[in-house]
């Protein structure tokens, strides 16, 4: 059973998500996790991810930067066919890792893989945090009121986990001597300080009041590289 309400100009299914203990640990979360990621799924992915990406580019303006559809301009962005295939494509990668939460060990290694990826891409640990925000709002957003308190604590635990376990990837990338954050084989020239750009935009939310709920925070924090004096 299921009632489908209009909220901020998006569909909202109110499906009959499994309620959470507040004391609930991981694994016993998951039948709630896979639950609430079925409601988005019915939502349809491609839409869901295009909420997610301008919630990414509202909260980190320069993130923008980091991807194929820069150029695209921005009354035509969120029409994007570019976009629109990346976001589907991440929203599917969500899926996959919700699908495999019974699977640890087999899901680590995968998300190791996609840390020493985004190396490459201009990604640092403070974009981790822009990307958990922008997450749980596109979930409270899809989900309205059944997204309860202990769902998004369910939720903010299990991305910490993604992404601590990505920065960990990231980190046994070496980090050439010419620059601070990891590898720029593929940019060059104005390319390199748009990424550098949205590195210190990320960088300056994550250390911002507003950022994410220390929840997530502690799982990222202790992996950010230390800077040297």
């Amino acid at each position: 059973r299921s009632r489908r309400s209009r909220r901020l100009g998006v569909l909202v299914v109110g499906a009959d998500l499994l309620l959470l203990s507040p004391s609930m640990p991981f694994p016993d979360t998951i039948p709630e996790l896979r639950s609430s990621w079925s409601a988005v799924e019915g939502l349809g992915l491609e839409a869901v991810g295009v909420l997610f990406f301008k919630r990414i580019f509202e909260i980190a303006p320069g993130a923008l930067e980091l991807f194929s559809f820069r150029d695209v301009p921005a009354p035509e962005l969120y029409e994007s066919a570019k976009l629109k295939s990346h976001a589907l494509k991440v929203m599917n990668t969500v899926g996959v890792a919700v699908s495999m939460l019974d699977d640890v060990p087999a899901l680590l290694p995968v998300l190791e893989g996609l840390g020493k990826k985004h190396v490459d891409y201009g990604v640092v640990p403070a974009h981790y945090e822009v990307v958990g925000q922008a997450l749980l709002d596109t979930l409270a957003l899809g989900l309205g009121d059944a997204f309860t308190p202990e769902l998004k604590a369910a939720w903010a635990e299990i991305y910490g986990v993604v992404s601590s376990t990505m920065i960990k990837g990231a980190n046994k990338v070496p980090a050439p001597a010419y620059t601070e954050h990891g590898s720029y084989a593929t940019h060059s020239g104005a390319d390199l300080g748009a990424i550098k750009d949205s590195q210190a935009n990320a960088e300056s939310w994550y250390t911002s009041p507003d950022c994410m709920p220390q929840s997530v925070r502690s799982c990222v924090s202790s992996l950010m590289p230390t800077k040297s004096a």
